[in-house]
C-alpha cells in the first residue's frame, strides 16, 4: 500500500516542474548567438561587373573553364587562401550547359548557352570588406553567373551575383542532422567587389595586365 503513495510523491514534483522545463526548452529554441547590427561600408565608386576581352568568344569560354577548374583554383584561389579557422571555401564549383546541376534553370535560355555558373554549395568563401558586424567583416555567400556575349572580335563577360548573404552569428534551427545552432544567414545587396574580383581573376588568366584594381571601402 505504501508503494503507490511513494510513486505519487516522486512524480508530483516532476509534474509540477513541467512548465519550467517547457520554458527552458522554448528559450533554447529561440536563442541566437553572436548576432549584431550589420554595418555597410561604402565604396567610393562601384566596381565594373562587365569587361570586354579582345578575344573571340570560343577562346574566352574555353580558357575560362580552365581558369575556373578545380585544379587551377587549388593552385590559385579566386579570393586567396584563408586560414583553416575561418572555415571559408576556397574552390568554386563551375557548371556549364553540359554539366549543370544547381544552375540548370539559367541554361534553359538559348542566350545563356555559353555561360558559366559558379557556386560553393552555399558556403562562405570570403570575409566581406563591405558588410561588418561588431567583430569585423562578416562571412559572405553568393553564387555567380558569367554571361559571355559575342561582340565581333571581342567577348563581353558580365558577372551577375545571386543569393548574396552574410553570416551574422548563429540561431537555433532544424538541419539535416537534427535540431541545433546553425548559421544566421541574412540577405544583403551585391557589392560589385566580388563580381569584379572574378573578372580580374579571369583577366589575369587571359594575360590581361592593365585591368584596374578592385575598389574597396576606405579603412
Amino acid at each position: 500500500m505504501d508503494l503507490p503513495r511513494q510513486l505519487r510523491a516522486e512524480h508530483v514534483p516532476m509534474t509540477w516542474n513541467l512548465p519550467a522545463l517547457l520554458a527552458i526548452a522554448l528559450t533554447a529554441v529561440s536563442c541566437s548567438h553572436g548576432v549584431s547590427r550589420i554595418q555597410t561600408r561604402s565604396l567610393s565608386a562601384s566596381n565594373p561587373t562587365t569587361y570586354s576581352f579582345t578575344l573571340p568568344l570560343e577562346e574566352v569560354r574555353a580558357r575560362a573553364l580552365q581558369a575556373f577548374s578545380i585544379e587551377h583554383q587549388v593552385q590559385q584561389p579566386i579570393f586567396g587562401r584563408s586560414t583553416p579557422a575561418s572555415h571559408l571555401e576556397s574552390v568554386f564549383s563551375a557548371e556549364c550547359a553540359t554539366n549543370a546541376v544547381f544552375g540548370t534553370a539559367l541554361f534553359r535560355e538559348p542566350a545563356n548557352t555559353n555561360d558559366i555558373f559558379l557556386h560553393t554549395f552555399h558556403t562562405p568563401f570570403v570575409i566581406s570588406s563591405v558588410y561588418h558586424g561588431k567583430h569585423g567583416g562578416l562571412p559572405f555567400i553568393a553564387s555567380f553567373r558569367l554571361h559571355l556575349a559575342d561582340a565581333g572580335s571581342n567577348t563581353t563577360v558580365s558577372v551577375i551575383a545571386y543569393q548574396t548573404q552574410v553570416i551574422n552569428g548563429t540561431k537555433f534551427g532544424f538541419g539535416p542532422c537534427g535540431p541545433g545552432q546553425g548559421w544566421n544567414c541574412q540577405s544583403v545587396p551585391p557589392t560589385t567587389v566580388e563580381e569584379y574580383s572574378i573578372l580580374l581573376y579571369l583577366g589575369r588568366y587571359l594575360g590581361i595586365t592593365n585591368m584596374p584594381a578592385v575598389i574597396l571601402p576606405a579603412q
